[in-house]
């Protein structure tokens, strides 16, 4: 393993990251000892698998082969946002003391409020669209199905998640029948054909990220993306002003209709805390340890 430079994240900050969302347990991301590995593909087509742990003096990457500067910049990049490390965490804190909102302070201040995320917002998309409509187990199961039969190996021996490309070279068929994305194929065909055109480049690219409202324009014109998925995406994008209400959610927050107004956690839906609607709903699901899907 080759060490790159260390981010300036501690063991115990790191922990909160890993548990605030589910897709630690999705491949290809695989659980290390005080961290995770990740195989991925860089740019021209480098395949690595990324080991990220906790280490006293931050959080310490390797990679499973020798890279370049340039090659070593765009690994930063990637786990600053893997690990969304942009995350205005100051700010929500500053609204928490405003608020007297003296549990959620608490959680903050250990480092909650920062997700997971996929390096791309390509996987992210398909992650997304593998939690409609399916147990967490069915989900965990599409992923790693599109991981071992569509991924590309890497000198670990580990898959890495299919390039849109990959996908849409399977086919509509096969994606249904061997990898078992059952309805969702036709979806995820359309997808990648998206995200392979150009089309929607910050697919690919997250730096490309557009404004909030243009992302879910966007979003919510995809095949198989409703309500539900569309919100989902869009915090992941780091859009935390949406909350994503599926079955699961809706039951905590008391919605057991579209429309109905009746609230288990907060009667007005975490509207006031605006840009941070969804971080407020999350940590206050974690200080009740009411859990949220696949935590």
């Amino acid at each position: 393993m080759n060490a790159v430079p260390t981010l300036g994240i501690s063991p115990d900050r790191l922990e909160p990251i890993l548990r605030s969302h589910g897709w630690v347990y999705l491949a290809p991301i695989e659980e290390a000892k005080d961290g995770f590995r990740y195989p991925m593909v860089l740019s021209r087509k480098t395949t690595i698998t990324l080991w990220l742990c906790a280490v006293k003096d931050g959080g310490g990457v390797q990679v499973d082969r020798r890279l370049r500067s340039r090659q070593m910049d765009e690994l930063t990049g990637i786990v600053w946002h893997m690990l969304s490390l942009d995350f205005p965490l100051n700010e929500f804190m500053a609204m928490c003391k405003q608020k007297k909102a003296t549990a959620l302070l608490r959680l903050a201040g250990r480092g909650w409020g920062r997700m997971l995320r996929s390096p791309t917002y390509w996987e992210d998309a398909v992650k997304t669209l593998c939690t409609t409509n399916a147990s967490w187990g069915y989900t965990e199961k599409m992923c790693r199905n599109l991981c071992d039969y569509l991924g590309e190996t890497t000198s670990s021996g580990l898959m890495t998640f299919p390039a849109p490309e990959k996908v849409i070279q399977c086919g509509e068929r096969r994606l249904k029948e061997k990898v078992g994305m059952g309805y969702r194929s036709k979806s995820l065909m359309m997808l990648a054909k998206k995200a392979a055109s150009g089309d929607v480049p910050w697919l690919l690219d997250f730096s490309k990220v557009p404004a909030a409202h243009t992302a879910e324009r966007e979003i919510s014109s995809w095949h198989g993306f409703g309500p539900y998925a569309t919100k989902h995406l869009l915090v992941l994008m780091g859009f935390h002003e949406y909350l994503p209400i599926d079955r699961e959610v809706g039951s905590h927050l008391g919605i057991r209709k579209p429309g109905d107004r009746g609230s288990h956690l907060d009667s007005d839906h975490f509207e006031d805390w605006g840009k941070f609607r969804f971080t407020a709903y999350k940590l206050t699901r974690v200080a009740k340890r009411v859990n949220w899907i696949g935590d």
